[in-house]
């Protein structure tokens, strides 16, 4: 039996986006290479994706290759005046030559998105290329101010891994991020028991880790099986 090495405690640890934990596949090399050129030459780049593909991890593995970029993270509903919350935003990006903003996947509230059209407004003022991360459909991209902003910028597209080596790989690089330690022989389960689609194999991940620790119980490899198990009946 082989057996996962699991620590039972939940303990909400966030995920750790280590440079050299950070995965380039097939899947990523126009993107790789357009961002090459945006580090020399500047613009306006909205970073997109049909689904997960590890945009948040390459943002952070940026800027930890190329300390001048600013890397800011949006999510949720912001509280008060608008100008103040991209006040609170400034000092992440003021002192850097190139801003990078991470969003939050779908749609953004009312008062956010107005914020995020600001901060894009602020980055022409200042003459600041900007890089947004962001995985949503057209339907999201909300109030009108910042759904031309978006449109207007140059867009590229992150593909998730295809392929199982590749998809082994990245599994192992979301688990270490996110302090799951599994074995060879888990992902192999996984990838024959599970669509070979990353947010499905993530989400399979993130299920059995709440799973064990609701029971308890350490996630070896026939627990593992029993579970997935029940999951398809």
């Amino acid at each position: 039996m082989v057996a996962i090495r699991q620590q039972l405690l939940d303990l909400n640890i966030p995920p750790a986006y280590d440079y050299g934990a950070w995965i380039r596949h097939a899947g990523l090399e126009d993107v790789h290479s357009r961002i090459a050129l945006w580090l020399v030459r500047g613009g306006m780049l909205w970073l997109a994706s049909d689904q997960p593909a590890g945009k948040t991890h390459f943002l952070h593995a940026l800027q930890q290759e190329h300390p001048h970029l600013g890397l800011l993270s949006i999510g949720g509903s912001g509280t008060g005046k608008v100008a103040d919350r991209v006040r609170e935003w400034w000092p992440a990006l003021e002192r850097h030559a190139l801003w990078m903003v991470d969003v939050v996947a779908g749609e953004l509230p009312y008062q956010t998105g107005i914020e995020l059209f600001h901060l894009i407004e602020r980055a022409k003022t200042h003459n600041r290329p900007l890089l947004i991360a962001w995985r949503c459909n057209d339907a999201e991209l909300g109030c009108p101010e910042l759904a031309s902003r978006m449109r207007g910028m140059e867009r590229i597209e992150a593909c998730p891994p295809e392929g199982d080596t590749a998809l082994r790989a990245v599994l192992k690089s979301v688990a270490g991020s996110r302090q799951w330690h599994i074995d060879d022989a888990m992902i192999d389960l996984l990838l024959k028991s599970q669509p070979r689609q990353l947010d499905t194999l993530i989400e399979a991940l993130a299920r059995l880790e709440a799973e064990s620790l609701a029971e308890k119980r350490a996630m070896t490899l026939n627990w593992v099986r029993q579970r997935l198990r029940a999951g398809q009946d």
